[in-house]
């Protein structure tokens, strides 16, 4: 059956006053597609004296988005919250590793090369995604003069808008306030900048992107490349900034391991003293602190990469003077590279002496003191 006979077809059922939707149900059974069956019913309508609109039949006509369609364009929508996450994240500690501030003590190295690393990750996997998935929106518009969005996208879209705009004015706000409180400083000023290019970029991309998709507007495809090979460019900066922050894969592995051989020796240390404290001497080696069921997972503590066992040496045994009984010994571990001052903070004993090291053999020695419980043989009291 031609097109044309269709539309005949449906004039008239329509004559014989039968549904719309029982029209378009057995046009569907039979075969045709909605879209066909709903284009048909409108050229019946036309055909039947139904008049349009001046500008045309193009709303008449109107294709609605596919599932398929309004499921990507969604999905963009969570790329795109993963992507400002992840390049506020990145720009942000890089500005915090180049621009450290004073007044902040405490540097969290190992918290931070973590977040640089894991936006660096969001970056590479979600922006070609992102890419990928606003070229085929727009292809669908392209070459479907006719094609109209579903609800949802416009109200999601115009959300977008939305909170770029509150963020874009928030931030100017901010930055002003700061600026005639006289605290402003370069490390606020650039993070005051990273927010504002970023929510002035969502902002001005959608707002084109409304201006083409529902109203037609006339914007050449170069301004929404132009936003496309930004986003590629400060995310390779970012990129490039944070492996100058962190190092490359294999320094930060090498970090890593350094960062285990620091808390190993602390461990061992503080394992060391409890032995000491109980069996009132010092451990001629590391094994017998099986001997201590309570210290027995401190005999396991190994170099990360080699397997091979702390270095550990006795440097004075203990020696009880008036109760007080002293010694002292010595802990070696073979470092890849020299420590960080943020680096002395990746765990929790941020003072601790063996997270400070050089590279190659470190030894560092420890002194051991307690009260002791045994009672002198010369003493005939208490």
């Amino acid at each position: 059956m031609e097109p044309q006979t269709l539309s005949a077809y449906i004039a008239k059922q329509i004559e014989q006053r039968v549904s719309k939707k029982d029209i378009l149900e057995q046009l569907v059974a039979v075969g045709w597609s909605e879209d066909e069956a709903s284009t048909a019913y409108a050229q019946a309508l036309v055909d039947g004296g139904v008049p349009v609109p001046q500008k045309g039949t193009r709303g008449l006509f109107a294709k609605k988005s596919s599932t398929v369609e309004v499921v990507l364009n969604l999905f963009s929508f969570i790329l795109l919250g993963i992507i400002t996450t992840a390049l506020g994240t990145l720009y942000f500690k890089i500005i915090e590793h180049f621009f450290p501030d004073p007044l902040q003590s405490v540097y969290y190295y190992g918290g931070a090369s973590n977040a640089i690393h894991y936006a660096m990750a969001g970056l590479i996997i979600g922006v070609p995604l992102f890419v990928m998935a606003i070229r085929m929106w727009f292809k669908k518009f392209r070459e479907e003069e006719n094609k109209v969005e579903s609800n949802l996208t416009k109200w999601v879209t115009y959300l977008v808008l939305l909170v770029a705009a509150v963020v874009i004015v928030g931030d100017l706000i901010t930055i002003l306030y700061t600026f005639l409180q006289g605290e402003i400083s370069i490390r606020f000023f650039l993070k005051g900048i990273t927010v504002l290019v970023l929510a002035s970029s969502i902002f001005g991309f959608y707002f084109l992107e409304r201006k083409k998709i529902q109203y037609r507007g006339d914007i050449q495809r170069t301004s929404f490349q132009m936003f496309g090979w930004g986003l590629v460019g400060i995310t390779l900066l970012g990129i490039i900034l944070g492996f100058v922050a962190t190092g490359s894969p294999a320094s930060e592995r090498d970090r890593t391991f350094d960062a285990r051989r620091s808390s190993d020796l602390d461990e061992l240390a503080m394992c060391v003293n409890g032995f000491a404290n109980q069996f009132e001497r010092l451990p001629s080696n590391l094994s017998e602190l099986e001997k201590n069921s309570s210290l027995s997972y401190c005999a396991n503590r190994r170099d990360p990469e080699t397997g091979a066992q702390y270095e550990y040496r006795v440097v004075r045994p203990l020696e009880t003077r008036e109760g007080l009984s002293t010694g002292g010994f010595e802990l070696c571990a073979t470092f890849a590279l020299p420590s960080e001052t943020q680096q002395t903070t990746r765990y929790m004993d941020a003072g601790s002496k063996w997270y400070t090291h050089d590279t190659g053999r470190t030894c560092y020695q420890e002194e051991v003191s307690f009260r002791s419980t045994l009672i002198p043989a010369s003493s005939g009291k208490f």
